[in-house]
């Protein structure tokens, strides 16, 4: 990634907010690390992103490599984007604006009390739009996330009302990594719906205890996976004694960092799958899959109750193993969770 401090836009973004608005932005701090959200888009038929800072980047679940260059329309979901064309169909300063935003992973938030204002460059011209706010607060909703191993199935899915995929083939063996050109496949048919797709690194079935040329194998799936425009990762790494593989997990985080990883069910045959969620967590994934060791979700609800309590704030818990429409509702209410996994067999009932 290159320095955004040293890309022309933060300049023209700063300057243009002074001319606007005769304050500084972000009382004068460095905007890339401001405790505030700073965005902006180009101008043009579907503007697409110039800048994001880092709060932009952690809200909406996006490093800026897959922040920049994103067409902005895409950070509101279907519902809430012709209410966000109005608010900035003007191109002037504007304060008090609040909307519905969605994060890569489906996440949904309100923004509140945001300034946007036009972005000149040095000619003069305006050239952008840019937006700053610091308040948001979560909109209260259940997440559903449906595995899909097929296009069509992708399809059926965000139909259904699937709020995010996770793509894998081999379902049987529990489920590989997939290969590129359905990985493309699947990001091109839910982009638009505002449904994102976390793709299975998982060089083959069978245990989690990873040699070193697997993991090589690991480390140019999330690339590929990553390139392919992907909103998230999912993988288990586990040492021959059963605890979670600090090392390897390292590693593979720091391929892609800021993308979201899910820490999938190898949690479930650790040896302690509540220390093991934890740990997940602790070395930076941003979700652990999980039946709290049982067979099924409802089966382990305590044990999944257990890691929602203790899990950290930036940590979510995803309930998954035999949840179906008829009992998603139960395992929501037993293990607090809010954000539940499961095949396409949920429709089923």
């Amino acid at each position: 990634m290159s320095d955004p401090r040293s890309n022309g836009w933060q300049r023209w973004i700063v300057d243009s907010y002074q001319s606007q608005t005769g304050l500084a932005l972000a009382a004068g701090q460095d905007i890339y690390r401001a405790p505030q959200a700073v965005l902006c888009h180009r101008l043009g038929p579907d503007p697409l992103f110039v800048y994001a800072n880092q709060f932009a980047q952690r809200l909406w679940e996006r490093p800026w490599d897959q922040f920049v260059g994103l067409p902005s329309r895409l950070t509101a979901p279907p519902g809430a984007r012709q209410d966000r064309a109005d608010a900035l169909s003007g191109n002037q300063l504007a304060t008090g604006y609040s909307g519905e935003r969605i994060s890569a992973t489906g996440r949904r938030f309100r923004i509140r009390d945001a300034t946007i204002w036009p972005v000149s460059d040095d000619s003069g011209e305006v050239v952008g739009q840019a937006a700053t706010f610091s308040q948001w607060v979560p909109v209260e909703r259940d997440l559903l996330e449906i595995l899909a191993t097929t296009a069509p199935g992708v399809r059926s899915a965000v139909a259904a009302g699937a709020d995010r995929i996770e793509l894998c083939v081999d379902y049987e063996a529990g489920g590989t990594t997939p290969p590129i050109d359905l990985i493309c496949e699947a990001v091109a048919d839910t982009t638009d719906a505002g449904v994102g797709v976390m793709v299975m690194i998982r060089p083959r079935g069978g245990h989690f205890v990873y040699s070193d040329t697997e993991v090589l194998t690991m480390e140019r799936s999330i690339e590929a996976a990553v390139t392919a425009g992907c909103s998230g990762l999912v993988w288990g790494c586990l040492t021959a004694a059963g605890a979670v593989d600090r090392v390897i997990t390292r590693r593979l985080l720091g391929v892609a960092p800021g993308v979201p990883v899910t820490f999938h069910r190898a949690v479930d045959v650790s040896t302690d799958p509540v220390a093991a969620a934890l740990t997940a967590f602790d070395l930076g994934c941003t979700r652990v899959l999980t039946s709290g060791g049982a067979p099924t979700a409802l089966q382990g609800a305590d044990v999944i109750a257990d890691i929602v309590r203790r899990a950290p704030a930036t940590g979510t818990v995803l309930a998954g193993s035999g949840v179906r429409h008829s009992s998603a509702a139960r395992v929501r209410e037993l293990t607090g969770v809010t954000e539940v996994h499961a095949s396409a067999a949920y429709f089923a009932g």
